[in-house]
């Protein structure tokens, strides 16, 4: 990797803009940056839980790029991470830029929001976005995938069995989540 030195005007320029809202915003960021720079998306939009309003905006940042993973020419270099996040709205442009660029925040999707918080010890909350996947699940499975079944078919009637017991589960789940203590 570069040293320390060599970084600071990437640093600077990425701290610069904490969100990106337009292609304008975005294309004076890029031409800040070494034009080699590798760059990345974040595999899940991050989301304030229990924010009512929100609107999404774009968080650059800066992030080690590892080639050569575990062998003797295993190097490192500085690349750019975009991220979508939702910020809330209305809300000055500094307490929007203060949420974007948290890096704590959780995933705005159940199932990977679900792994944020049990891979964290947060039960309840882990396990109350773990019944709601499920009841995703049996509203596919139940619904959405029997409706395209001959109704009343034997395959119909077994989609719809397996979703209730889906559904059951999901229910048996957000029990669990009340009841549960962490033992850290």
């Amino acid at each position: 990797m570069t040293d320390h030195h060599t970084n600071e005007p990437l640093r600077a320029a990425v701290a610069a803009a904490p969100m990106v809202d337009t292609v304008g915003e975005l294309r004076a960021l890029l031409e800040q940056l070494p034009d080699e720079m590798p760059l990345s998306l974040d595999d899940h939009h991050r989301a304030l839980p229990g924010e009512p309003d929100q609107v999404h905006t774009i968080h650059p940042r800066l992030v080690a790029m590892i080639s050569g993973l575990g062998t003797p020419a295993q190097s490192s270099e500085p690349g750019l991470m975009l991220t979508q996040v939702y910020v809330p709205f209305p809300a000055e442009a500094e307490e929007q830029a203060a949420v974007a660029t948290r890096d704590d925040l959780p995933a705005y999707g159940e199932l990977p929001r679900a792994a944020h918080y049990l891979e964290r010890g947060e039960l309840y909350p882990g396990l109350t976005d773990v019944a709601e996947v499920l009841d995703e699940v049996a509203h596919l499975a139940g619904e959405v995938a029997a409706d395209y079944l001959e109704t009343g078919s034997d395959g119909q009637a077994a989609l719809k069995v397996e979703a209730e017991r889906i559904t059951q589960s999901a229910a048996r789940v957000r029990k669990l989540a009340g009841e549960v203590e962490t033992t850290t």
